[in-house]
């Protein structure tokens, strides 16, 4: 089989078969050995192995076992308790979810130490949380002995190793327990007889991890510094989930049990139909069938073009920009909530509403993701295929029937897709730069508060004002000197109501720890109940994170500040440290801007990205920087009152400007020995 970071085939594992084995002898004692053997192999193996070794696999065990025929084990009242447990949480019962999920189950009943292994996407939370409830659903029924299943979840890497597992006060010497031995402590002198599994959702290292080799052993102990032995309880479980075992050590691989899941082999249908159900209930069958129609006409090849032939600043994941995708569309959705205004749009209407906007959310989401050449790129092919000229690179993945768009995007004068907007009012597409008027500098302005708007500053400020308004977390990923920062500051302190939202900036660095982060945000909240916190109440809270992927790496490749606002993300809240108890954090949404990694600027995990719809800035081009210091000489020139004769100059004056530092950009490249070449607006 192929060698990956999660396979271990020692003597733990031989363990967990002859296991498995007992177990089933116990409850089928006429069964044939083989055929027990067998499948014990299987159950505890099968579930680890990524999709291009199960065939290998199966090849082995058929040689092993010629002639041995399993019969189908019965999991017949479970999967009736999954599917309501997935009406229920409005996910799609996908066959292979359900798979994952029983392996899941029968790993839990033979090991009590397990991982969760997978890139984002590939619903690890949802499978632990689709089976607690389903054997709850049975508990409730009184079906095969089933008892109600709890979990507490915490985030290792949010906070430090002292504060997890408990350390000594530096100045009184006094024990401090930690989050981690709080939970356990809980969990383990919990009289219930329910399932309990404590969720470590966090990247493994060898540290925090190897103080667990106690607890993962078959002695089943907490051993804490302060000389304290907590064991674990019968029907309790220790659950990790990581995207991936590349730095854990092989001590604690063979330790756990693993269930490997994989995004390719769910896509993002499953997201896209749970999807569906959540749009308003104004649009009937034949819309939703319209909408559909065109997600699986363009976004396959469109996901393509994006991810293989075009080059993303911030590489994302295929099922991540489809979900920006869906983000995006239903924000612009608002008016398709009101009956009144649906019932005045005739059905033509409506269908071009629909088309227009969703090619408006594909171009701002997918096609927002790329760089400036592949801008031009994306725009040329997208074109080709609503034209129906489908290139040859694109034919395999064009998985549906092509559409008529009932509006096109126009092309007028070398204009891009990215050059127009869907005009709600008239029905039709506009350019950016006729959405707004252009207004003269009032001449007492100071020059370091001067906002010109161009294209750039109109497209951005109305995409950060519709993912603000409707809590859409977005990042802005450009290069340094495009206006990130400025477009969204300059937005959320003075473009939405200070009656109903207010904000907190942040800068991330190199230096910044997750309790310096946790403190500020903290610092921010009021009490609206026990456990509950959140900004002063009919208010709305937007945190602004400036320069995201500063924080610097640890040495197993963590970013505690990043783990903590993941942890926020993941279950809205993160625990206090001095009471050790959770705290829930409500009206709180996150947004952010980086540059592209690199120099300095580190990878922020994948985990953490997907809750993020990307936005990419790209660096100014002629046509803008014209208009900005034209208009800027422009004041400086009423201000100061400069004689006519050498008003005449100003255009020549800019053009100069420009030509040299397009020149100055092209010829005078950074260097090793002159790396501070840099040179940006």
């Amino acid at each position: 089989l192929s060698s990956q970071d999660h396979y271990d085939y020692g003597m733990r594992a031989v363990m967990a078969v002859l296991r498995a084995a007992g177990n089933l002898k116990r409850r089928y004692p006429e069964e044939d050995e083989h055929v027990l053997m067998l499948r014990s192999i299987i159950d505890v193996n099968l579930c680890k192995f990524l999709s291009q070794d199960v065939p290998l696999f199966q090849g082995i065990i058929s040689d092993l076992f010629p002639g041995v025929e399993l019969p189908k084990s019965d999991y017949t009242k479970m999967e009736t308790a999954m599917h309501e447990a997935c009406a229920e949480m409005n996910l799609q019962p996908d066959p292979y979810f359900f798979l994952k999920t029983t392996q899941l189950y029968e790993m839990i009943v033979v090991r009590h130490g397990l991982m969760i292994v997978g890139q984002p996407f590939s619903g690890k939370t949802c499978s632990y949380r689709v089976l607690a409830r389903a054997l709850s659903i049975m508990a409730e029924r009184g079906e095969e002995g089933q008892v109600k299943c709890e979990f507490e979840c915490v985030n290792p890497k949010s906070i430090t190793m002292g504060q997890l597992y408990g350390q000594s006060d530096p100045q009184t010497q006094e024990w401090q327990d930690g989050v981690l031995a709080v939970v356990y402590k809980r969990l383990a002198h919990d009289p219930s007889p329910n399932r309990k599994w404590f969720m470590l959702d966090g990247p493994v290292d060898a540290i925090w991890i190897e103080n667990m080799n106690t607890v993962l052993d078959d002695n089943k102990k907490l051993c804490l510094n302060s000389g304290e032995i907590i064991a674990m309880q019968g029907l309790m479980n220790m659950i990790f989930e990581v995207a991936d075992l590349a730095v854990a050590s092989p001590a604690t691989v063979s330790r756990c049990g693993m269930v490997y899941v994989q995004p390719s082999l769910l896509g993002w249908r499953p997201v896209f139909l749970s999807w569906l159900d959540t749009l308003p209930p104004t649009l009937n069958e034949p819309q939703k069938e319209q909408i559909t129609g065109m997600f699986d006409w363009l976004v396959p090849p469109c996901l393509r073009i994006a991810t293989k032939m075009c080059k993303q600043p911030q590489p994302m994941q295929e099922i991540n920009l489809a979900q920006s995708l869906m983000r995006l569309y239903e924000s612009l959705l608002d008016e398709f909530r009101d009956e009144e205004k649906v019932a005045e749009m005739n059905k033509l209407l409506q269908a071009v509403w629909l088309d227009s906007l969703f090619l408006f959310a594909l171009v701002w989401s997918i096609g927002a993701s790329v760089d400036q050449e592949g801008r031009v790129k994306f725009d040329a092919m997208l074109r080709q295929l609503l034209a129906g000229d489908v290139p040859e690179e694109l034919k395999i993945w064009m998985t549906a029937e092509p559409r008529k768009v009932t509006k096109l995007i126009p092309d007028a004068n070398g204009a891009t897709v990215y050059d127009f907007v869907f005009d709600k009012a008239t029905g039709q597409w506009a350019k950016w730069t006729a959405t707004q008027e252009d207004a003269p500098i009032a001449e007492e302005a100071t020059y370091t508060s001067i906002i010109v708007p161009t294209v750039d500053t109109i497209r951005y400020t109305y995409l950060v004002d519709t993912f603000v308004l409707h809590q859409k977390n977005f990042l802005f990923v450009g290069p340094t000197g495009t206006g990130k920062t400025a477009y969204i500051k300059q937005h959320v302190a003075n473009g939405i109501d200070p009656e109903k939202y207010s904000y907190l900036f942040m800068n991330f660095s190199a230096q910044t720890s997750a309790n310096m982060t946790q403190d500020i945000v903290d610092g921010k909240m009021d009490k609206r109940r026990k456990g509950v916190y959140g900004p002063p109440p009919g208010k709305k809270m937007v945190v602004f994170v400036d320069d995201l992927n500063m924080p610097q790496v640890e040495e197993y490749g963590a970013q505690p500040p990043i783990e903590l606002l993941r942890q926020f993300m993941d279950y809205s809240g993160w625990y206090d440290r001095k009471e050790l108890v959770f705290r829930k954090l409500v009206d709180t949404q996150i947004i952010a801007a980086m540059g592209p990694p690199g120099g300095g600027r580190n990878n922020v995990t994948n985990r953490y990205l997907r809750h993020f719809s990307v936005v990419c800035a790209t660096p100014f081009d002629g046509e803008t920087m014209s208009k900005i210091f034209g208009t800027l000489v422009d004041w400086w020139m009423k201000k100061e009152e400069i004689p006519d004769a050498a008003v005449k100059l100003k255009t020549r004056l800019v053009d100069a400007t420009i030509d040299l530092y397009e020149t100055v950009q092209l010829e005078l490249l950074p260097t090793p020995m002159k790396s501070h070449y840099t040179f940006n607006l």
